[in-house]
Parts: structure tokens; C-alpha cells; sequence
């Protein structure tokens, strides 16, 4: 009996050494803002590639012929670009085969050469459009970049809400300054004048600046920037008794900013996602039910994280291999089944073809999405 069960333990032994072998363990970097203002949207992205990593394990996701395991390593860049570089250190120290990040442009454009050196494939929904113009092969964008959001955001502004007098406030951000030269440069073509304030957002005047925007009358004010800088200059303008329109880019377009207007957003206030809703693909209505089970409601880059886990997961089973240099040129070229966004494929430059930019607007202090704007 003693003999039998040595024979039967020495056959689990063999049968499972030879799992293991049939196994390719990879490791996806996810880095985005994990604590400060920002934070909600760097757990929202962690959360939607959990789930696509539970799912591609759950489903027995083959990369070569073997079965993959895939596994995250979340890191906080803290939304600061020397932050962000530390924090790539870490994951490529790590040996990780691809990296969803970062949420900030400054940060994503600050980290991007270390990725680039490593030979790692980074996919980011940062939207200024020199992350993919430094000629760096490894940096993809799976969302449309800022000269498409901020065209949608300029007509809008003109077209939708045929504002008489626009004023700009930017933060003084990487991305506060790209999305809102983009805005000002398309109004300004269309003979919309529109004053322009920089702030920062630790040392604004934010009461002195909205009675400045209040008496020029501006009917519409476009703010380019995050939280840090909008939400103290929104709560400023409406103290200052301006019910102008409030118009932001997809750093504010969250009901968790909404709620942290306190009152302040729930009406005249627009703001842009740069990425497909979950609404219009039933795969996407289903990723919405199992978010919420897990999580409660997906934030808006849940689904391009989720989405952006399977396109590097289907790039590496195309190619058949997980080695960064074996996929990559798969990455670049080929055409993917993104479940909330539908087919996914990036120009020479690593953009997303057929970006899309959607506009929401807030309801009684909701985010509806407004198919009809334009």
C-alpha cells in the first residue's frame, strides 16, 4: 500500500511539473494615479484590467499552444511624471511583458522612453498627442488623442451651444494646455473670441479669477485640466453668481467629479470620453453587469483597460509568444477584438484608427451620454 501511494505521488508530481510546463506565466504592468485627486480614475482602470485578467485565466487563454496565466502589477505614479518614472523602473525590473499605463500625458510622456529602451509594449489612454509623435515604437493609444477631443469639444461649444462669449482657463498641465490650445485654435477659426487665463491650481485666486470671467460675460467657460484645478474654478464661478456653461475634456467626465462638485455640476456642465460607451455593444452591457457586480459602476476607462488587457493578451496569442519583441510588430499591425470597443488597430504612429469622442451632459448631477449633440 506504502508503494502505491509513493507510485501515486511521484504521478502527481510528474503530471503536475508537466502543467506547469504547458503553462506561460505573463506579467501586464498596470500604472495609473492609485491615491491623491486622481485616484478614482487610476482604480477604475486597475479594477477593468482585473477583470480582463480573471477572465482570459478563467477562459484558458492559450498564447503558443500553451495555456496562459496572466498576472497584474499595479503601481501608483501618483500622477506625477518623476513618480511615473520610477514606477516604470519597477515593472520592467520586473520582468512584466506589457504595461497599461499611464493616465496623465505628462506622466505617460515622462515614462515612455524607459518602456522604449526596455523593449516593452505600452498601451496608455493618454491623450496628448505627442506621446505617439516622439518615434517611439512601443507607445500605443487605445483612445482618441486630444486634436480629435478637442475638435469635438470646439463644436460643441459653437455648433450645440452656440456660446457668444467663451472664456479658457487651462491648468497649466501637459495636458490642461494641449486640450485647451486645440479648443481655442478651432473657436478662434470660427471667429469666437475667447480670453485666456493659466492657473495654478495650489496657488489660484480661483474667487478673483471667476468674478473676472463672470463681468466679461462669458455665456461658456471651457476648462483644460483635472480636478485639482476645475472643481475649485467651477465652485468659485457658480459663488460668483455665473451660471455660464461649464465645458471640461475626459480628465472631469466621471460621476465621481460630478459628486464632488457638491451641487455645482449638476446642470451647464459638459464634458467629452474619449473611447466607445458600454452602452452600444451587448459584449459592453455585459462587461457594465459584471463591473458592477464586482465593483459598482465602471468609470469611464474600466472599459479601455479591460479592452486594452485583451488586445495586448490577443496580440501575444496572434504572435504566439509573450516575449515583447515577439509580439510587438503583431501589436503594431495587426486588427483586435476590443469587447467594449469593437476592432482595435493603431496607424504607424501607434494611434487608435476611427478614434472616438463622445459628450456627456450632466443631468440632476448624472453624466448622460448625448448621441445627438452634434
Amino acid at each position: 500500500m506504502k508503494r502505491f501511494i509513493r507510485i501515486a505521488c511521484v504521478a502527481a508530481v510528474i503530471a503536475l511539473l508537466g502543467a506547469c510546463s504547458r503553462q506561460v506565466a505573463v506579467k501586464i504592468g498596470v500604472v495609473a494615479p492609485m491615491s491623491g485627486p486622481l485616484a478614482q480614475y487610476g482604480k477604475d482602470i486597475a479594477n477593468g484590467a482585473q477583470l480582463a485578467v480573471e477572465e482570459l485565466n478563467r477562459d484558458y487563454f492559450t498564447i503558443g499552444g500553451r495555456r496562459a496565466r496572466f498576472e497584474l502589477m499595479v503601481e501608483d505614479d501618483k500622477a506625477s511624471p518623476e513618480e511615473g518614472k520610477t514606477a516604470a523602473k519597477r515593472l520592467i525590473d520586473a520582468d512584466i511583458a506589457a504595461v497599461f499605463g499611464h493616465f496623465n500625458s505628462g506622466v505617460s510622456i515622462a515614462a515612455a522612453p524607459l518602456y522604449a529602451q526596455a523593449g516593452i509594449p505600452q498601451l496608455s489612454v493618454s491623450t496628448n498627442p505627442k506621446y505617439t509623435r516622439m518615434g517611439l515604437k512601443t507607445a500605443f493609444r487605445i483612445t482618441a488623442d486630444d486634436i480629435q477631443q478637442g475638435a469635438t469639444l470646439a463644436r460643441l461649444i459653437t455648433d450645440k451651444l452656440r456660446a457668444k462669449s467663451l472664456y479658457i482657463v487651462d491648468d497649466r498641465t501637459l495636458f490642461g494646455v494641449g486640450i485647451a490650445d486645440e479648443v481655442g485654435r478651432i473657436v478662434q477659426a470660427r471667429k469666437l473670441q475667447s480670453p485666456r487665463e493659466s492657473l495654478d491650481p495650489k496657488n489660484a485666486n480661483y474667487a478673483a479669477l471667476a468674478k473676472q470671467i463672470r463681468d466679461a460675460n462669458a455665456d461658456t467657460v471651457f476648462f483644460g485640466g483635472d480636478e485639482a484645478g476645475g472643481l475649485p474654478l467651477l465652485k468659485a464661478l457658480r459663488q460668483a453668481g455665473s451660471s455660464a456653461r461649464f465645458v471640461v475634456a475626459d480628465a472631469m467626465c466621471d460621476n465621481s467629479t460630478v459628486k464632488g462638485a457638491q451641487g455645482n455640476a449638476d446642470a451647464n456642465y459638459y464634458c467629452t470620453i474619449a473611447g466607445v460607451p458600454p452602452s452600444w455593444l451587448s459584449s459592453g452591457i455585459g462587461f457594465t453587469e459584471m463591473y458592477r457586480t464586482r465593483f459598482g459602476a465602471p468609470g469611464a476607462y474600466s472599459t479601455l483597460s479591460y479592452d486594452g488587457i485583451h488586445v495586448l493578451a490577443q496580440a501575444m496569442q496572434q504572435a504566439g509568444s509573450a516575449v515583447p519583441a515577439n509580439y510587438l510588430p503583431t501589436l503594431a499591425k495587426g486588427a483586435f477584438s476590443g469587447k467594449v470597443q469593437g476592432t482595435v488597430e493603431f496607424d504607424d504612429k501607434g494611434d487608435i484608427k476611427d478614434g472616438t469622442v463622445v459628450i456627456y451632459k450632466s443631468v440632476g448631477g448624472q453624466l448622460i451620454e448625448q448621441r445627438d449633440v452634434l
